[in-house]
């Protein structure tokens, strides 16, 4: 007959948490740790996936998955039909703004979007949209950072904007008129230096050749995940012949590529996290199972079954978790509240803004794995619990007998010894707990401390203070750095070196042979690739600028040059280097015939000098190229520059400053520079603000998650060691009933709990920090510019907190079991 007694196991289930608070106290707080970090380390990694998704589609400037350049009708009607097209949306360039000082280098354009582009497609990838779509003829819509370069601070609908544009890109075709702001919007395209200012439809019929020109057509696919095999359907159902630019979106090309590394590392930490959870729930059940074996060995001497002990066991870790589990995912989605936009703002892991993912799926996880972990923890201790006789449960003490090979003779720290190693597995997963802990620690920090700001700003910066001209790139340079201007530079406080680069327009002589590779490259960045340029298009327009530099100035950035430059050559201007990052481009230039130009004040009309031939000596750093040109930047020296221009225009001002004096130099500068927009300055000692509060957020995230892996392991040692103490109990006060003073069982305590600390130091240093080190080696492929820095302070500091722990626990948990007296202790029964 079977017995039923689901309402005695359930009562059993609530007197046993009832009588076991301690204990239950331990296994909420695995369990909620367990459920904080597996919560956060999702959360902030789908976050960081969201975000750099979304990042792709905003600096797109669309979510639509592919784009066709040029499209004809019978194209833009057959697209609409196909079955795995969802929606198709048109637009196209009207017009080039006219370039300002203000603007720098960047580039606006007045554009024309249909409804189904600017609502399906473009306004979901911008932000904070105010204001409606242009509709009528003179109206116009901008994103903040066009009006920003417009010099429009504070936006109202309906306030007036001139501009001066060239319809179709035509330069000799200026027009001028007046539009009325419509709306405005924030978007992420001109961090790639372009932007469109927004035109109605009956303004943009009117430039029918822009349309035929720059017509684009934007197709949304029904499946995302099927973006490549729906193009190439694409390209063979329209019949799109070679010469017709068609693409997939940028953002759809490297999506799936960038999810998986992340995917990985974040299965990698899940485990980890899930093992130490695992080894903390683990241990606090196995030893509650020992102490209660006597009990569960009377249970089946009254009947009751294995199946039904099992759900002893399991049962009160289900009601943990009821309590455990809801307070570790509330802490979870808080920590990533603050964490998640700290983390990503401070390493810029995107440039347009954090994206917090919260989706219900994540905490569901996170609560489902840690209650996984928690019965995965709980299945051997229950396992024991069902398996024990009546008979050796009478027997049972709750004391590993120590393996005697030897005589411990009394002394306190032999004892010690062999009373760690009596119970192997239970040794094990303590010591493996704390070595996870200051591993995982001890990782984070060091890669933290690595991440040197000096290292990571030298890196970048190679002068303390750097100021640009952005106007040169304008159709109206402003010239602000005059005569004027370098003599407050030369009275700086502290001042060391400062050097000029010069740069001025020319037209270089153009043959397919030597550049024709790169300029179908840079026709393909500056113009989509368009095929309506003929050679002699080309030759006309390939225009670029002329960079003077000191031979001495060119020799420090000659690390970065693919081959050693004759610098006393350059220097007496008998040859010229060209500025690229490809030098592939270039297999067969051995001249270059510089022709010398000269904007006119209104920017117009430029005068060219006589056409100079220079020899070709080899290639300049990027880092001196000048874009936005179709002609490649030609780097003279300052002297042979200023021989072909009456008073060359200063690009750049490099300065460097003695020690000590970097903050009264940036003050200085400010006031120089005052509001003057076309003035851009790059500075060490501000990146170094910028990069030490990075650092400072990856410390506390990273050393913080790093702090509760180690907390875990401290748990599980306070009570092995709590608990071991106390069911050896009748043991210790044997000892002293036999003569053993109770300062010398303090004393073999005290030995046990050094023990641990000791053996987790000898691990940590060995096997943990030979991990750290192949850690960081993987670190550096991605970060080359990180220096091995161990940090010693944090890691002591922590080592020293375990030490406490281990030697503070024994003593406390002995004066709690010897206040009673020795004929007390020795009468007590388990």
């Amino acid at each position: 007959m079977k017995n039923n007694n689901t309402a005695v196991i359930h009562r059993l289930i609530r007197r046993n948490l009832k009588a076991n608070r301690k204990r239950n106290f331990f296994l909420v707080a695995a369990i909620a740790l367990t459920t904080l970090l597996l919560g956060s380390i999702f959360s902030i990694g789908f976050s960081i996936l969201d975000s750099v998704k979304m990042e792709q589609l905003r600096l797109s400037g669309t979510t639509a998955h592919a784009a066709v350049g040029r499209p004809t009708a019978s194209q833009l009607e057959q697209l609409k039909q196909l079955p795995y097209v969802k929606s198709v949306g048109t637009g196209y360039q009207v017009a080039d703004i006219r370039n300002t000082p203000e603007m720098g280098g960047a580039y606006l354009f007045l554009h024309f979007f249909d409804k189904t582009d600017w609502e399906q497609f473009r306004a979901p990838a911008n932000t904070d949209i105010m204001g409606d779509y242009p509709q009528a003829e003179d109206e116009i819509m901008a994103s903040r950072g066009a009006l920003d370069l417009l010099g429009i601070q504070e936006p109202v609908v309906g306030m007036e904007i001139p501009l001066s544009y060239c319809p179709g890109g035509e330069e000799n075709d200026l027009q001028n008129k007046t539009f009325r702001l419509s709306g405005w919007f924030t978007s992420y395209s001109l961090m790639t230096q372009t932007d469109s200012l927004l035109v109605s439809e009956a303004f943009a019929e009117k430039f029918e050749a822009s349309r035929e020109k720059y017509l684009a057509a934007d197709i949304l696919f029904v499946e995302e995940k099927q973006v490549s095999e729906y193009f190439e359907r694409l390209k063979l159902d329209l019949d799109i012949p070679a010469d017709q630019a068609a693409a997939v979106s940028q953002s759809n090309e490297r999506g799936e590529e960038a999810q998986v590394p992340m995917l990985l590392a974040l299965g990698a930490v899940a485990v980890f996290f899930i093992l130490t959870g695992y080894l903390l729930i683990y241990n606090v059940l196995y030893i509650s199972v020992s102490r209660d074996v006597r009990f569960y060995g009377l249970l089946k001497t009254l009947g009751t079954t294995p199946k039904q002990l099992k759900r002893l066991v399991v049962g009160q870790i289900l009601r943990l978790c009821m309590i455990g589990i809801p307070i570790g995912a509330s802490a979870a989605f808080l920590f990533s509240v603050i964490a998640i936009p700290a983390a990503i703002g401070a390493w810029k892991f995107v440039s347009t803004g954090a994206v917090l993912s919260f989706s219900p799926i994540i905490y569901f996880g996170a609560a489902a794995f840690a209650l996984c972990t928690s019965l995965l923890g709980a299945f051997l201790p229950a396992k024991k619990a069902a398996e024990v006789s009546p008979v050796e449960a009478q027997k049972f003490t709750g004391i590993s007998r120590p393996h005697l090979h030897r005589p411990a003779h009394g002394k306190p720290y032999k004892m010690a010894l062999r009373n760690i190693f009596r119970n192997r597995k239970r040794a094990a997963v303590v010591l493996l707990s704390l070595f996870l802990g200051i591993t995982a620690f001890t990782a984070v920090t060091t890669l933290a401390y690595s991440m040197g700001v000096d290292q990571y700003i030298d890196s970048l910066y190679q002068n303390d203070f750097v100021l640009y001209d952005q106007s040169l790139f304008s159709d109206q340079p402003a010239q602000p750095f005059d005569d004027s201007f370098m003599e407050q530079i030369a009275a700086l406080p502290g001042l060391e070196s400062c050097h000029t680069l010069l740069q001025e327009y020319m037209q270089l002589g153009y043959s397919p042979e030597e550049f024709g590779e790169y300029a179908e490259s840079r026709l393909e960045k500056l113009y989509e690739g368009k095929e309506a340029f003929t050679e002699e298009d080309i030759r006309k327009s390939f225009i670029g600028f002329l960079v003077g530099i000191d031979g001495m100035e060119l020799t420090e950035l000659q690390s970065a040059a693919d081959q050693k430059i004759d610098i006393s050559a350059f220097d007496r201007g008998e040859i010229a280097l060209i500025a690229t990052d490809n030098p592939a481009y270039f297999p067969r230039v051995s001249q270059l015939h510089v022709t010398p130009m000269e904007l006119s004040t209104d920017g117009e009309n430029p005068s060219h000098g006589t056409e100079v031939q220079i020899p070709f000596g080899g290639f300049a750093p990027q880092s001196l190229e000048s874009d936005g040109s179709l002609a490649p930047t030609i780097v003279v020296s300052k002297s042979f520059l200023s021989s072909l221009y009456h008073s060359p225009a200063i690009r750049e001002i490099r300065i460097d400053v003695a020690d000590g004096y970097e903050k009264q130099a940036l003050e200085a500068l400010k006031q120089i520079s005052g509001n003057n927009s076309a003035i851009r300055r790059v500075s060490k000692i501000e990146a170094v603000s910028v990069m030490s509060g990075a650092r400072t957020v990856m410390l506390v995230l990273g050393g913080g998650a790093a702090l509760l892996l180690a907390f875990v392991g401290i748990l599980n040692f306070i009570n092995v060691m709590s608990m071991d103490i106390t069911v050896r109990k009748m043991e210790l006060a044997t000892l002293e009933s036999i003569g053993m003073e109770k300062r010398k069982v303090r004393r073999m305590l005290l030995f046990e709990g050094l023990g641990y600390a000791v053996m987790t130091l000898l691990l940590s240093a060995t096997l943990g920090n030979g991990a750290v080190y192949g850690i960081f080696t993987l670190f550096k492929l991605q970060v080359d510019y990180a220096t091995f820095t161990y940090p010693i302070l944090p890691v002591g500091l922590v080592f020293l907190m375990i030490f406490t722990v281990c030697l503070i626990v024994p003593e406390i948990t002995y004066r709690s079991i010897a206040k009673a007296t020795l004929i007390e202790r020795l009468r007590e029964k388990e």
